[in-house]
């Protein structure tokens, strides 16, 4: 018997009690038995309404996140970032930060944005925003295409191109050298956000 299988027969016991039978018999309880108590007999159901929605979770208990608020900041341990690992092909910066992200707690910490990714490139000039349409969009510099950045140019469905920066193994690899940096300024630069907020 697995452990889903012994959860089911739990909540089915509890049933039995909090409805005043004896699980083992399937004979009514008296009315003097503890069980047959209202507040324990609600406290039974509601017991096995939680043991319910773990069951329906495949037998694994559902974590609540913790709010934005009070998640710690981004981080990596050392083992945590010697785990990262680029993959062969070019990816969006979406995908780098998923890579990242997945070495993380969610529910307790903030996530790496792919926004926090590209703020940094900028600021050491391996990306430069440009104006196309009205529109911002990064484009990798001569510095950022000698790591491995490039410029990738794709037809959506309805027609309309688009350019998009694209990230290959050696890009990967460098953003994951310095992750412990890229996370410091990240950091720093949502508290400076935050100050702006308050002035």
């Amino acid at each position: 018997m697995n452990d889903l299988d012994v959860m089911i027969r739990a909540k089915q016991y509890l049933e039995n009690l909090a409805n005043g039978i004896d699980p083992l018999s399937g004979n009514e309880l008296p009315d003097s038995d503890i069980v047959n108590n209202v507040r324990i007999s609600r406290c039974l159901f509601y017991v096995s309404g939680i043991l319910q929605k773990v069951i329906d979770n495949g037998g694994e208990v559902q974590r609540e996140k913790l709010k934005k608020s009070q998640r710690a900041e981004f981080s990596l341990t050392a083992e945590q970032s010697a785990a990262l690992t680029p993959e062969n092909d070019d990816l969006f910066i979406s995908k780098v930060a998923n890579i990242i992200n997945a070495q993380i707690d969610e529910y307790t910490m903030k996530k790496l944005k792919s926004g926090d990714i590209t703020a940094w490139l900028m600021s050491k000039e391996l990306l430069t925003e440009v104006i196309i349409n009205g529109k911002p969009h990064k484009n990798p510099t001569e510095a950022g295409e000698n790591i491995g950045i490039t410029l990738y140019q794709y037809m959506t469905p309805n027609g309309v191109v688009v350019k998009n920066c694209v990230y290959s193994s050696e890009a990967q690899q460098f953003i994951f050298d310095n992750i412990d940096v890229i996370a410091e300024f990240a950091s720093s630069e949502r508290k400076n956000a935050f100050s702006d907020e308050e002035e």
